[in-house]
């Protein structure tokens, strides 16, 4: 009788547990776009899906000026959703988006014409969704008026991040690279990037004098190192960072018209509110003989 009691007990203990879980979720009102994109933008019109737009520093500067021109005619932007992920049990809600002039005469489509990438960070507390970290313009990445692919990761046992793929191709030319956008304190930043392929298999043609004679290609591969549990103390390990490990393989053409190898590895740590090569290591590619023994 004793036993069936404290059976008893512990599925009314673990009822009650459940209940509370329940009523805290029922009680956490959705975040919808509308409501994010508002508290992220400069008067943000629902209807029309577009902000007032806030010039950056980069457009303003009169040198090396990145986006478009700081002009009045271009103060209203025209504003998309690029992703929208829940994590930490629903409790955080990372947002992504970009913005581009909606009236530009000419569309806004050419090659160097990119979107200005925003992200924000919103937590549930006191009943209501409190944006933590914000930027509306982390950079401006993408082309032709399009932005970049983008990746929900995870950058440590507790931390999240946006990575972006960066492509580009002209003249038979083409590149590509990644770009990690993370909360810092109170704004979402640049914290790591890299060309990550480079080849000129469109301009190669050795039948015409003036195309590419010799081919070249080169790839990185990028893995997240997750940190040994064992050798930190629990605080630390909540707060760390995964190490990014790059293993590049290939050939690029070097400033004399000759191919060099692109065959190392770099690790890059977390410091300091960015990621920093701590390592580089070269390595040769043996190739094995295809003579019969």
């Amino acid at each position: 009788m004793i036993r069936a009691k404290q059976t008893s007990f512990k599925s009314l203990f673990v009822f009650f547990l459940l209940a509370c879980v329940l009523s805290t979720a029922q009680s956490q009102t959705p975040l919808s776009r509308d409501e994010a994109l508002k508290q992220l933008y400069y008067k943000y019109d629902a209807t029309n899906a577009t902000a007032q737009w806030v010039c950056t520093k980069d457009q303003i500067q009169p040198q090396d000026r990145a986006g478009w021109p700081c002009r009045n005619e271009d103060a209203t932007v025209a504003i998309s959703v690029l992703l929208m992920a829940e994590v930490d049990e629903g409790n955080e809600i990372f947002l992504v988006t970009s913005a581009v002039p909606a009236n530009d005469p000419s569309g806004y489509d050419c090659h160097a014409c990119a979107p200005a990438i925003g992200a924000a960070v919103f937590s549930w507390k006191e009943d209501h969704w409190l944006m933590q970290s914000a930027n509306t313009a982390t950079g401006f990445y993408g082309g032709l008026g399009h932005p970049p692919d983008v990746d929900f990761v995870t950058i440590g046992p507790y931390k999240h991040g946006l990575m972006l793929s960066l492509d580009d191709d002209g003249g038979g030319f083409a590149s590509s690279g990644k770009a990690l956008l993370a909360p810092i304190d109170k704004t979402v930043r640049e914290i790591w990037s890299l060309p990550v392929e480079e080849d000129d298999y469109g301009a190669y043609d050795p039948t015409d004098s003036y195309a590419e004679h010799v081919r070249y290609r080169s790839s990185v591969g990028i893995n997240f190192i997750a940190n040994d549990e064992s050798s930190i103390n629990e605080d630390t390990y909540k707060n760390s960072y995964y190490d990014i490990e790059a293993i590049s393989r290939g050939k690029k053409l070097s400033a004399r018209n000759r191919l060099k190898d692109e065959n190392w590895t770099d690790i890059y740590r977390f410091s300091n509110g960015k990621y920093r090569r701590v390592r580089h290591r070269v390595f040769s590619e043996i190739r094995r003989s295809t003579k019969s023994h």
